[in-house]
């Protein structure tokens, strides 16, 4: 495995309040992003279902741009400085910027949470928090599970024995054995 985070969801929070909840979707979210993009290869990277819809690089670089925005709107970063050069640094990025939206959620109390506003590029209107998560949150997922689907149309579907219930990955060695 690659020192990447989310190869596995990090431990159950001790407590149950709003902060470690969206947290926990972060990190299921980030789990989720780290499987589909494991082991793509340019081929999937250039595959779109159709000719009128974005390829996986594209769908990923979206992917990067709300995680980027997510995490500058609840504190982290500043402006995006652009999308990095290759897959690789894309996918690492991203996976650190649900990593830091995470750790930085878990710590907030529930004033601290509310207080922060969502603003779109191109307005001045301010909007509450829940707009992330039904927006760039939500939507991240969403153009995760299509990188899911298409990688598999594409002819390399995830690998073996990804839990997503469980946030791991279990390696079925019995199987194995008897091969």
């Amino acid at each position: 495995m690659t020192d990447l985070p989310y190869s596995s969801i990090p431990h159950v929070p001790d407590e149950i309040n709003a902060s470690n909840v969206i947290a926990r979707f972060v990190d299921g979210l980030g789990f989720r992003y780290y499987w589909a993009t494991e082991g793509l290869t340019e081929k999937e990277l250039e595959f779109r279902p159709c000719e009128s819809s974005m390829n996986i690089l594209e769908v990923l670089k979206h992917i990067h741009i709300l995680a980027s925005t997510a995490n500058r709107t609840l504190g982290g970063g500043s402006e995006l400085e652009g999308t990095p050069a290759s897959f690789e640094a894309m996918r690492r990025s991203t996976l650190e910027l649900y990593t830091e939206l995470s750790n930085r959620l878990k710590k907030m109390d529930c004033e601290e949470l509310s207080s922060f506003k969502a603003r779109r590029s191109h307005s001045k209107t301010e909007y509450p928090f829940w707009f992330v998560l039904n927006g760039h949150i939500s939507d991240a997922l969403t153009h995760v599970g299509q990188v899911k689907s298409w990688r598999r149309m594409a002819g390399n579907p995830l690998p073996e024995g990804v839990q997503v219930f469980s946030g791991e990955r279990v390696i079925n060695t019995t199987s194995n054995l008897k091969k």
